[in-house]
């Protein structure tokens, strides 16, 4: 059961950092409390992990099937949650799925080697990684002119605009942290699951099982350490009114939803920055914070990189070769 630590360890840290980032722009704006968005982010985090999180865990494997133990599960995960935290406490929004998957990198090729590591899939997540900021900005941007033509002309009032704009964030949000549960869960437990932890990685049950668990680790997260980064997404990048801030949202959850479809995890960080990047693009470049922007680049370039090292140095200190 100690071993099990790394993962929830890493459950915690996508709560922390990913998950806040649903209900960022609302918070931000004044449109949704921050206690109410944690609570709500915390229990369709778990519905999400729950239904739609276990059909990704029999794909979620960068090394020859049975070499990696439960041992090598808990540096991976431990790795990549040490990764997330780090960066957590800078105030970066972290790409915990890329931490995950760097730590698992690195295991695999100390398992399995350079050439049976599976470094085709690899490539082909890396792609989906590099697409998933890009495709959440163009929805954003789509979403401004067509929602917000919508808006302009059948809805004059403004009591009533401002009231669809909260119902709106407090719908699109739950929709978001049902799809980063979906999505990411698999990043906390699936190398356990993998390694038999949670029993034949053959039945449905197992996956079912992993789901929940680090479901749970994801809503602890969320209500314990999330403000922080939060308040990077919603104010750092670039200013946001609640119409901006509803559409953002909504474009982050749909982005996260088609990759759950074609089960690759990807980072919850990534869609909303770029969701609210594509905002942004509607008001001109000038509105943009470029150095934040920059700034959050550099921290996802690194990510991977950072949890394999770490990873290969536990193993290292605690003797795990091939």
């Amino acid at each position: 059961m100690f071993t099990l630590l790394g993962g929830l360890f890493l459950g915690w840290g996508i709560g922390a950092n990913d998950s806040a980032n649903i209900f960022g722009t609302a918070v931000a704006t004044n449109s949704v409390r921050f206690r109410t968005a944690v609570i709500l982010i915390a229990i369709f985090a778990v519905v999400g992990s729950v239904v739609e999180g276990p059909k990704l865990y029999p794909g979620y494997r960068f090394a020859e099937e049975g070499t990696i133990t439960v041992t090598m599960s808990f540096v991976c995960t431990f790795a990549a949650a040490l990764t997330v935290l780090g960066l957590t406490y800078l105030g970066l929004p972290v790409s915990c799925s890329q931490a995950a998957v760097g730590g698992i990198m690195g295991i695999a090729i100390l398992s399995s080697g350079i050439a049976g590591a599976q470094w085709g899939k690899l490539g082909v997540w890396a792609c989906c990684w590099v697409l998933n900021p890009i495709g959440a900005g163009v929805i954003s941007f789509a979403a401004v002119k067509i929602i917000g033509a919508f808006l302009n002309q059948y809805v004059t009032r403004v009591a009533m605009l401002d009231s669809i704009y909260k119902v709106g964030m407090i719908i699109f949000g739950c929709y978001g942290a049902y799809s980063l549960g979906a999505n990411n869960v698999v990043v906390s437990t699936g190398p356990f699951y993998q390694a038999g932890f949670f029993g034949d990685p053959t039945l449905h049950t197992s996956a079912i099982l992993a789901a929940a668990v680090g479901g749970g680790c994801i809503a602890i997260g969320a209500l314990t350490y999330s403000r922080k980064v939060m308040m990077t997404v919603g104010q750092g990048i670039t200013a946001l009114d609640p119409f901006s801030a509803l559409v953002a949202v909504l474009a982050h959850s749909i982005a996260m939803h088609i990759f759950t479809e074609f089960h690759v995890p990807v980072s919850s960080s990534q869609a909303i920055v770029g969701a609210v990047a594509g905002v942004g693009l509607t008001k001109g470049m000038r509105t943009m914070n470029r150095k934040t922007l920059w700034t959050i680049f550099s921290a996802w370039l690194l990510t991977p990189f950072i949890a394999a090292f770490i990873a290969v140095a536990i193993a290292y200190c605690i003797r795990i070769s091939r």
